[in-house]
Formats: C-alpha cells, sequence, structure tokens
C-alpha cells in the first residue's frame, strides 16, 4: 500500500502536467509487483475521447531478449497496434512516439524491465538506458520501471537516466526480523485461513504453527503464499466440507516451488503440533530468497544501538 500510494501520486503529477520523472521499482520475483501493476492499470484505464481511444498510464510487457526494434514494439503491441516487420528501428521509433502523442499517454509502465540486462542480452545496457531516457526526454514521459534487482545496472551505465531518475522503491519480501512487517505477513496469512473458515474448510494448525510453516515456504515472498492457498484450496476441492489438516497442507506444498532455504523445509514436523519455528531459520529463509535474486539484504539496526 506504501507503495502504490507512492506511484499513484507520482502518476498523478504526470497527468496534471508536473516535471517528468522515472522511477524505478526493484524486488524478487514473487514479491508482489505484478499485483501492484495491476492496481495501477485498473485504476488509470484507458478510454474513448471523440471515438479515438485515450491511454494516459499505459503497461508494457518486456519480452525476454528484447532489442532495440523489440522495445518500441512491445509499446505499439501495448496500445493495440501491429507493427510492420520490414519498418526499421528508427522509423518504428518515430512512430511509437506518434501514437503515444495519439493516444494521450503520460506515463509508461514498463513490467519486466530487467530483460534488457539479462545475461545475453542484445542490448548493451548503456544503449537501453538510452533509449529509456530518449524517450522520456521526446515525450516528457514519466516512465515507472518494475523488475528483478538486476535492473539497477540499467542507472549505473548511464549518470543521465540516473539524474532523471528517483531513488529506488525496493519491493522487498516481508522481513522475518522487522517486527511490523511480520504483523503485516500474519494478517495475510490470518486473511487466507478467514476464506477459508468462512467457505466451510476452517484450517486446524495453529495460527503460529501455520504463519512460520508459511514464512519456511515463502521466505516473505507473498506471491508464493498465494500460490500456497491455492494449492491448498485445490486438494480440499472435491472433499466435503471439513477441517483442512497439517497432513493437507503437506499435501498442498507437492505442487508449490519452495521459495524459502532449502536447510529448512516447510511443513516438513510430525504434525500440526511441531515445535516453535527459532527466529535463525525464519532469517535464513528471507535471506535465502535475497540472494537468490542477487539482491542486497537490509542491515537493520538493534533496538539498543545508538541513532
Amino acid at each position: 500500500m506504501e507503495h502504490l500510494t507512492a506511484l499513484k501520486r507520482r502518476i498523478d503529477d504526470a497527468l496534471d502536467g508536473f516535471a517528468p520523472k522515472i522511477v524505478r521499482v526493484p524486488g524478487p520475483s514473487r514479491a508482489g509487483k505484478s499485483s501492484l501493476i495491476a492496481s495501477l492499470s485498473r485504476d488509470y484505464p484507458a478510454s474513448r475521447i471523440d471515438g479515438r481511444r485515450h491511454v494516459p498510464v499505459l503497461v508494457v510487457n518486456v519480452p525476454p531478449s528484447a532489442t532495440a526494434k523489440l522495445l518500441p514494439k512491445s509499446v505499439l503491441g501495448a496500445l493495440g497496434i501491429k507493427v510492420s516487420r520490414s519498418m526499421t528501428a528508427g522509423a518504428m521509433f518515430d512512430w511509437m512516439v506518434e501514437q503515444l502523442r495519439l493516444a494521450g499517454t503520460r506515463v509508461v509502465i514498463f513490467d519486466e524491465i530487467s530483460h534488457l540486462v539479462d545475461e545475453g542480452s542484445r542490448v548493451p545496457p548503456r544503449a537501453a538506458s538510452d533509449w529509456l531516457k530518449t524517450l522520456s526526454d521526446t515525450l516528457s514521459m514519466t516512465l515507472i520501471l518494475f523488475g528483478i534487482p538486476r535492473l539497477e545496472r540499467l542507472f549505473t551505465a548511464n549518470e543521465q537516466l540516473r539524474s532523471r531518475a528517483c531513488p529506488p522503491r525496493n519491493f522487498l519480501p516481508y522481513d522475518a526480523t522487522d517486527a511490523d512487517q511480520m504483523v503485516a505477513f500474519v494478517s495475510c496469512v490470518t486473511n487466507y485461513a478467514r476464506l477459508f473458515s468462512a467457505a466451510g474448510y476452517p484450517i486446524d494448525v495453529p495460527p503460529r504453527v501455520l504463519t512460520q510453516q508459511c514464512y519456511l515456504l515463502t521466505g516473505g515472498l507473498i506471491g508464493v503464499l498465494a500460490d500456497f492457498m491455492r494449492e491448498l484450496a485445490n486438494v480440499m476441492a472435491n472433499e466435503a466440507p471439513r477441517a483442512i489438516t497439517y497432513a493437507d497442507c503437506q499435501k498442498a506444498i507437492e505442487s508449490v516451488s519452495h521459495a524459502g532455504s532449502p536447510h529448512r523445509l516447510a511443513f516438513q514436523d510430525a504434525g500440526s503440533e511441531g515445535a516453535s519455528v527459532e527466529p535463525a531459520a525464519l532469517k535464513q529463509a528471507y535471506v535465502h530468497v535475497m540472494t537468490s535474486n542477487a539482491a542486497s539484504v537490509p542491515v537493520r539496526k538493534k533496538s539498543g544501538d545508538k541513532q
């Protein structure tokens, strides 16, 4: 919600004619970035004005192995415009600019922009960042860039892009060492449990055990938690209403990719009354998610440290 509020304020500024800005939102896969993009897309829908499509905020999915030609093609595709294969990269860029003007687009949200700096990418980071800078400058347009932490290479490669950009809005998993964030994670798990109970399938696992095992599974990634809950619903799909057991949870995780540390797997204890998970194991799950996504682990001050 903090990210959503800040990004909506930035979009509103752009729509009101304020100076453009480049905003980046790096975060591990499954942290919830796609849900955030979907919320922004719903809040700023396309419309028709005098029979012409008006797209104030455009969402563009950047394909893997994107090239200088594929970037404007992706933008045009997001506008619903087909592109001739014979068109040169320069002509396509100019046409893209014209179509964005006609659509009244003031903000472009690029999803998976980190594809531009994938290993083996055919677009050097400097060229890709120059393309983004040129797009923003040409149309005086705000750009919002989503991707895994690797997207930072676009900014380290181009000082002019950095100077036009806000500091990164890091979208990280829930941190087990942060009390407030764990309260939020517990709330997520509790809300899912309420949905199951309302449907006639109460989860017969102590809330503390359920939350800790879910954290071991997810390392704080809300997307993985959602996947687990979907699989748990699938396990119960053909069952008459009854209580969900620890064994049901064990069956559900067979279809879920374990995101936390491989040294402490979730739902591996003998039963639902399993012993409490030590804080070090929860932290290890979080650290594994961060390091496997090439993200830096935040250093938090202890309560007794001097400020």
